[in-house]
């Protein structure tokens, strides 16, 4: 098949039902943010963060601030060390050019990029979904899985709370994976963050292509696929052996089955393409002291397997029995689709747990195998049920109620979960997710008159939203972006516990960079230091609850 048969392959129909779905996708997950937007309390703005990893959407935002602020090079701001280089990342210079201009806050330029995002991955994966499975009915019914489909970890919340409570000092977040990890599935990755989007469709377009160009021995398709995984790893090349280890095995299984070994050159030449950007990065990593620092402490270790299997659910499960169904058949080693659906699941799983620090990253992407896998299996099933029970299979198949009701209880309770989560937290108000509208305004302001770009050093969660309105370097606000991070924590708490005297404050100063206090309400309930009796701070801005102090040499 090639891409022109497969786009032929797909009728009016069906591309009606993928408009449909985006159109849905998107209000259900952007719903949520405009009532967050709505519903700030007075004289507060909703700060762009929700319950699933709030520290990194700041990141996010300080990438979009510093691109309008005229820096093509995107700096590491969530820590204080002096820096004279970035890194050059083609996605986020991208939105933050849209953002810069249409004039948007980083917090909607980054919602508009989710949104206009969504529909573009639908279709890609519509196309994988219909290379893979032929009927139109299983098609449709692997998007809404893809769509909507989690794990089971919601259910077990509460107990999970007091079995594994949160270690602050531990590299491995004991955590049920469909409640905090984004790219775990599909639909938090709609909900989260565009770079997850954007990352979820680059996967998708290199997969086919690269499996066209074997079915076809069409150098068109490798080509592009290498392109694609070039752009790809510009932002993301934590991918790079993820990927191309799943396609190398896929490649083996397809010369042993057909002896054509010139499928290697395919192969290379998708890899060779794909290389600059990996290269890039790890010369970054190796010259630049902020960036390789940072990268030493982006470890992302995947949890237990009793986390991912309650994240992933009965997709899992029915992957799994699936998978022995197919042996059992022996379908499984003369079909080249079931063949790489299985290999993508199952080296997946490998790199999950191989000792690569950022193995968590290859999670991305292991729903879609699995949702296949599932749908192949309900296909069977269904014809046995029909046969058995034809009446009860008629009842079912006809009543929709019933089956988004059996899809909800196995499959989509934690997408419900993660949704109502947020809009209780919304509804309530919580102080977490909103800031007093001077904010910006103090933190611009701080930005206009730090010329000799020293950082600012505040409460953590302060520092951690500093640099999402302003290109300003903070002292600690984030455990990995935050360089020596708990060393840093220590002398945080001597400063706001007023333990230097009035020399080693100034040293302190001097040793990191410090040139401003960020003094809100957050930090005059909480701290026992008083900026108003040091004649080294001189207040340089003061409105509602917040005040700015400059350090004076």
């Amino acid at each position: 098949m090639t891409l022109k048969e497969l786009i032929n392959s797909i009728s009016k129909k069906e591309w009606r039902f993928v408009i449909l779905l985006s159109i849905v996708l998107i209000l259900i997950t952007t719903l949520p943010y405009i009532y967050a937007a709505l519903n700030a309390p007075s004289g507060h703005f909703w700060n762009g963060i929700h319950a699933i990893t709030p520290g990194d959407s700041a990141v996010y935002f300080s990438f979009i601030t510093q691109i309008k602020d005229g820096n093509w090079l995107l700096q590491d701001n969530f820590t204080s060390e002096v820096q004279s280089g970035g890194l050059f990342n083609l996605f986020w210079l991208k939105i933050g050019l849209f953002a810069k201009i249409f004039h948007l806050s980083p917090i909607w330029a980054f919602q508009l990029a989710r949104i206009i995002l969504i529909p573009i991955l639908i279709i890609v994966l519509y196309f994988l979904t219909s290379y893979f499975l032929e009927n139109i009915s299983q098609r449709k019914a692997a998007m809404i899985f893809l769509s909507f489909a989690s794990g089971i970890g919601a259910y077990f919340v509460g107990l999970f709370d007091k079995l594994f409570p949160y270690d602050p000092n531990s590299f491995v977040y004991k955590w049920l994976m469909d409640i905090w990890i984004p790219d775990s599935n599909i639909f938090l990755s709609l909900y989260q963050s565009p770079h997850f989007v954007f990352s979820l469709t680059l996967m998708v377009i290199f997969f086919l292509l690269i499996i066209l160009a074997f079915k076809n021995n069409n150098y068109r398709y490798s080509l592009a696929a290498g392109l694609v995984a070039l752009f790809w790893f510009n932002f993301h090349p934590f991918y790079f052996p993820y990927i191309f280890a799943i396609i190398f095995v896929y490649l083996l299984y397809l010369i042993y089955k057909t002896k054509k070994w010139q499928l290697i050159y395919h192969f290379l030449l998708a890899l060779i393409l794909a290389l600059p950007f990996v290269i890039y990065h790890y010369y970054k990593i190796k010259t630049d002291f902020v960036i390789g620092q940072r990268a030493a402490q982006n470890v992302t270790i995947t949890p237990d397997f009793l986390f991912i299997g309650l994240g992933f659910g009965f997709l899992l499960f029915m992957a799994i029995v699936s998978i022995f169904f197919l042996l059992k058949n022996k379908k499984l080693w003369v079909n080249e689709k079931y063949m790489f659906i299985v290999i993508w699941l199952c080296v997946g799983f490998i790199l999950v747990y191989s000792p690569i620090f950022f193995q968590a990253r290859f999670l991305q992407g292991l729903q879609i195998p699995m949702v296949f896998l599932t749908i192949i299996l309900f296909s069977k099933l269904a014809l046995w049920f029909e046969k058995k029970y034809s009446r009860l299979y008629l009842a079912v198949k006809q009543n929709y109620v019933i089956l988004g009701f059996l899809f909800l209880i196995f499959f989509g309770f934690s997408t419900f979960f993660n949704l109502v989560r947020d809009i209780y937290y919304f509804k309530t108000q919580l102080p977490n997710f909103y800031l007093p509208k001077e904010f910006v305004t103090a933190v611009k302001q701080l930005e206009e008159d730090n010329i000799s770009k020293k950082a600012v050093i505040s409460f953590e969660y302060n520092a951690n939203l500093i640099p999402a309105f302003a290109n300003v370097q903070t002292f600690l606000s984030h455990r990995i972006e935050t360089l020596y991070y708990w060393d840093k924590e220590k002398k945080y708490q001597d400063f706001f516990n007023d333990q230097y005297n009035a020399e080693q404050l100034k040293e302190f100063f001097n040793d990191y960079n410090l040139g401003y206090l960020f003094f809100s309400s957050l930090e005059r309930k909480f701290s026992k230091f008083n900026p108003e009796n040091k004649d080294y701070l001189v207040k340089i801005f003061n409105q509602g609850d917040i005040e700015i102090y400059k350090f004076i040499q």
